[in-house]
């Protein structure tokens, strides 16, 4: 591809969830699936239905929900591929576009796991073939409806995957304020990059959303070639593509010389059990603004540098206009290894202010992740967040970051402490709080592990087109 389509002209086959987090559709589940042996063409049938069903929408739709109020978006599907899946429908890459690395071996390959220092793994699932105890799950579904409404999505053909993993949404979620929380009690989803051209808040009006920020708006602005393959990134350089065979003569590319995977992301999966009880116990013990400082916000989303009144209604762009080196440097009200502020270290890494924005960009997420709910027989709770960020390039955002800032135990000089919420499974649970009279540090137990993950490609709406019908089946038919 020799220069990069305008994203405009694009919006109609880009997935909507990557401008939206589909914040009215409070129900939510995630499939995932196993092709079962020589059922290809069975799951093929049932992706073919899906595609014929609308319930996968454009961007564009979603870019112009509140023109069309006749046709409300009342249900959402996602479908996304781990390379293990593309291979096992027939798909191959070509051999001068290959996949990248990260997605060609896989989240849940040995080198991945070492790399991202999950050592040991408890894993029940993953995006690669060959463990006995895991399952190698082929495809991803996430599906979004409204509350009290029946979904329509037709259940996952039981003749078709050999194994079929549902993950429910956690229905106390959204509480009456319609504003998401995690399962430990603090807003979630709250600081989201804007993607330039495609993405403001939640589709609020693009103006109040700046007017809210004021001017740190510019410290959100991303470029799309960091999220959505093909675009321009915070290099100024076209994101890399990818290419299937058969795919150029298939006649479904939607910008001459666009390879398969323009329009298409990245999706980094992971399902992270939380820990509520111990949680619980440890803010007992040390009360909520310790808790507060070990996830880096209030629990109502506020960051602790606010200086406005406490518990304010603000917008969420008004919550995320703040930076750390200008507001906190040392660490005192939001601790430099809190959560979030590894998480988004927002302008802190930098030797100035400007250089530690421009350095964060390079390395954003785009989160899509739900929390989740599992009981057991017993009514035993098992509960937790089912993550999911969208990137472009795997090793320079989720990689970088999981690496580097969040499981780095000498982060901003800090000594052998990693993220104090979901560290290395073997690391000291200790947190440095400045100023705290016993000397700083407090010890943590556990609060969450990983019960799975995947590295997975979302496709343009083409492209997965062009997968229901590589054996033959058309949606024009």
């Amino acid at each position: 591809m020799k220069h990069a389509p305008f994203l405009s002209d694009q919006l109609c086959d880009i997935q909507g969830m990557l401008n939206s987090g589909f914040g009215w559709l409070t129900n939510s589940r995630f499939l995932l699936l196993t092709i079962g042996e020589e059922r290809q063409e069975q799951a093929r049938k049932w992706l073919f239905e899906i595609a014929k069903s609308n319930l996968m929408i454009s961007a564009k739709r979603v870019k112009d929900r509140k023109k069309n109020q006749e046709k409300p978006i009342r249900e959402v599907v996602a479908i996304a591929f781990s390379f293990s899946g593309l291979a096992k429908l027939g798909l191959k890459e070509t051999s001068n576009h290959p996949f990248p690395t990260p997605f060609r071996s896989g989240m849940g390959s040995a080198l991945r796991e070492s790399l991202l220092r999950d050592v040991p793994r408890e894993w029940r699932w993953s995006d690669v073939e060959g463990f006995s105890s895991r399952q190698a799950v082929h495809v991803l579904v996430a599906q979004w409806w409204l509350a009290d409404a029946e979904p329509r999505m037709p259940p996952p053909d039981p003749d078709a995957f050999s194994t079929i993993t549902t993950v429910e949404n956690r229905p106390e979620s959204f509480r009456k304020d319609g504003k998401l929380y995690e399962p430990f009690g603090f807003r979630d989803g709250i600081a989201q990059p804007v993607i330039r051209g495609l993405r403001d808040e939640e589709g609020g009006n693009p103006n109040r959303v700046k007017q809210d920020a004021g001017t740190l708006y510019e410290d959100r602005v991303i470029d799309p070639g960091e999220f959505v393959l093909g675009y321009r990134n915070q290099y100024d350089e076209l994101t890399y593509t990818p290419d299937l065979e058969h795919w150029a003569e298939s006649g479904r590319a939607t910008h001459p010389g666009g390879r398969f995977t323009l329009n298409g992301s990245y999706l980094a999966v992971r399902q992270i059990e939380q820990n509520v009880k111990a949680f619980e116990a440890f803010e007992k013990a040390n009360g909520e603004v310790i808790c507060a400082k070990l996830m880096g916000r209030s629990k109502d989303g506020l960051p602790l540098s606010w200086k406005g009144p406490p518990n304010a209604r603000v917008s969420d762009s008004t919550a995320d206009a703040f930076r750390y080196q200008v507001d906190d440097a040392d660490g005192f009200m939001c601790p430099k290894g809190a959560h979030i502020r590894r998480m988004n270290p927002r302008d802190s890494l930098g030797v100035d202010v400007k250089s530690g924005v421009k350095s964060s960009k390079l390395h954003r997420l785009l989160r899509r992740g739900r929390p989740y709910l599992e009981l057991s027989e017993d009514d035993d709770r098992r509960e937790g967040l089912f993550f999911i960020a969208c990137n472009a390039d795997l090793e320079r955002q989720f990689e970088f970051m999981h690496q580097r800032w969040m499981r780095n135990f000498r982060f901003v000089n800090l000594d052998h402490e990693d993220d104090p919420v979901v560290g290395s499974p073997k690391a000291p649970k200790m947190f440095t709080i400045p100023g705290l009279p016993s000397g700083g540090q407090i010890s943590l137990e556990t609060l969450t592990r990983s019960r799975g993950g995947g590295y997975f490609f979302l496709p343009g709406i083409k492209a997965f087109e062009f997968i229901v019908g590589y054996g033959g089946l058309s949606l024009e038919s």
